[in-house]
């Protein structure tokens, strides 16, 4: 009797721990980068503003095909960030390169977890357009800090047809 009462409390809970690995894509909103920019409301004295409420946008931009480590500020800030929203500390890890992105005409250098720095350099081309999964995190300097959490290659293959 109490298997037929735990058996299906177990499956559903391990059901749910699968599901929870997926990544949500539905949680982030489409946007433009300078929409989200412009819509920030940061004290102009202030070095670091967090955003604690985790903000999160679908964006589609164009990858300049450069890589760099994070700009030593923006570590600081992404450090503060973790401690403050009560984080793990080991997630501090999870960062350690950022990716130029352009969107128009203007250039954001986005922070990308650790894991996706080799798939994104092998698929998405310099010059290529990617559809990047983003977390605003804050501004440091007024500039705001969005994060990587996935992408996909928004490259496309052109079919041609014979007449």
């Amino acid at each position: 009797m109490w298997l037929r009462i735990l058996l299906p409390t177990l499956l559903f809970s391990v059901a749910t721990l699968a599901a929870g690995a997926d990544f949500d894509y539905d949680a982030y909103q489409p946007a433009k980068l300078s929409d989200v920019a412009k819509s920030l409301d940061v004290d102009p004295r202030a070095d670091y503003w967090f955003a604690a409420d985790y903000p999160r946008y679908h964006v589609q931009a164009t990858f300049t095909g450069k890589v760099r480590p994070i700009d030593p500020g923006v570590r600081t800030f992404i450090e503060s960030w973790i401690k403050t929203t009560g984080h793990p500390l080991a997630d501090i890890g999870m960062f350690k390169q950022q990716v130029e992105i352009k969107e128009d005409k203007q250039l954001y250098w986005m922070p990308i977890q650790e894991v996706l720095v080799a798939p994104f350099k092998k698929e998405v081309t310099v010059g290529g357009q990617v559809d990047l999964y983003v977390l605003l995190m804050g501004a440091y300097r007024r500039a705001p800090v969005f994060a990587v959490s996935e992408f996909d290659s928004a490259e496309t293959t052109v079919v041609m047809s014979a007449k």
